[in-house]
């Protein structure tokens, strides 16, 4: 850079490190960072937003707040957008206790939050188990004059659900403003619950809206069908999920050994399972579990030697029943809220 002519200024330097950092090449962006300094260059608030996203996306939470401290201590005046950043930042690398500080010190600041850092915010006291405060944050985006969106909706629902409270997930969900993300939450809820009656109305009410329930639709209710002992009909789930051009994953199938095995179908559990990995899909020490907890129960000891003989190959250990039993209630699934 110092071969060409031209000084760099700050907007020259700020474009270079927001493309660095865009493409993860932190390195370089705060090698440049550090030549402004050397030069006598403050940087601007370009170049700390783009710096601070940068660590955030990669993870590096610590540093992206040190700069965010620097930058707190310039003369730059703090706005909406790099609170914005920061409070996302946080949230997406679960460091909800400082996404609460870094609010309160927006509001010191005198500086409104907007739309989607309330549903961030709202969406972090769920996740911090505070579901009063989640409520707080709704009402606040309500008196602020915001229109709840899908976004906004969707993480009420989710952070209900996930707190036991489906009655009032149900009361919130609004057909008119729902979507895929919408339906899928609220369903994974209701399943939790136990409710198969109330999941069937919702995926046909789901797709009668031109929605096309996906994988976690199907597993979840796959799941509880195989809880509930209900083998048939999630088998016959299963078969619709199929024909509908979706294809089952290793929670679709751990689900169904385990309702073949509670009941003590254990030559099918088996089958199951050999149809699973010629399929291409590679066991985890869950599906084991639930096979050997099968075996074990009819005191089938050769059966259970090749299996553990089968772990030990692909390096796995048994999981207990209560670990199988919450894995398999919870999906191991993300879903995605922005959609």
């Amino acid at each position: 850079m110092n071969k060409c002519l031209l000084s760099p200024n700050v907007v020259t330097y700020a474009v270079l490190i927001d493309g660095f950092c865009k493409r993860g090449m932190l390195k370089k962006a705060e090698k440049l960072f550090l030549k402004m300094l050397e030069v006598g260059m403050e940087p601007n608030s370009t170049v700390y937003t783009s710096i601070i996203d940068g660590h955030f996306k990669k993870g590096t939470v610590d540093t992206a707040m040190k700069y965010f401290r620097e930058m707190c201590d310039t003369s730059i005046k703090l706005d909406v957008v790099i609170y914005g950043v920061v409070v996302s930042g946080l949230a997406s690398n679960g460091r909800f206790d400082l996404v609460l500080e870094v609010m309160k010190d927006m509001l010191r600041n005198r500086i409104t939050p907007d739309k989607i850092m309330l549903t961030t915010i709202m969406d972090a006291h769920f996740k911090a188990g505070n579901t009063k405060a989640a409520f707080t944050v709704y009402g606040e985006l309500l008196n602020g004059g915001f229109e709840p969106d899908v976004v906004t909706m969707s993480c009420l629902i989710d952070g209900l659900c996930k707190h036991g409270q489906n009655h009032d997930a149900k009361e919130y969900f609004c057909k008119e403003k729902a979507n895929e993300v919408s339906y899928t939450i609220l369903i994974d809820g209701i399943c939790k619950e136990g409710d198969l009656s109330e999941v069937e109305r919702l995926v046909r009410e789901m797709s009668e809206a031109g929605f096309i329930p996906d994988k976690f639709v199907y597993t979840s209710w796959i799941a509880e069908l195989s809880k509930q002992g209900k083998i048939v009909e999630a088998f016959r789930v299963k078969n619709k999920m199929v024909q509908e051009g979706i294809e089952p994953d290793l929670l679709t199938y751990s689900s169904l050994i385990f309702g073949l095995a509670n009941k003590g179908l254990m030559i099918e559990a088996k089958q199951l399972f050999d149809n699973m990995l010629r399929g291409g899909i590679t066991p985890d020490s869950v599906v084991f579990g639930i096979l050997l907890r099968g075996y074990l129960k009819q005191n089938d000891t050769v059966a259970m030697s090749h299996l553990r003989e089968e772990m030990r190959k692909r390096g796995l250990m048994i999981t207990d029943r209560k670990q199988t039993l919450n894995n398999i209630s919870d999906g191991k699934q993300n879903i995605d809220l922005k959609k």
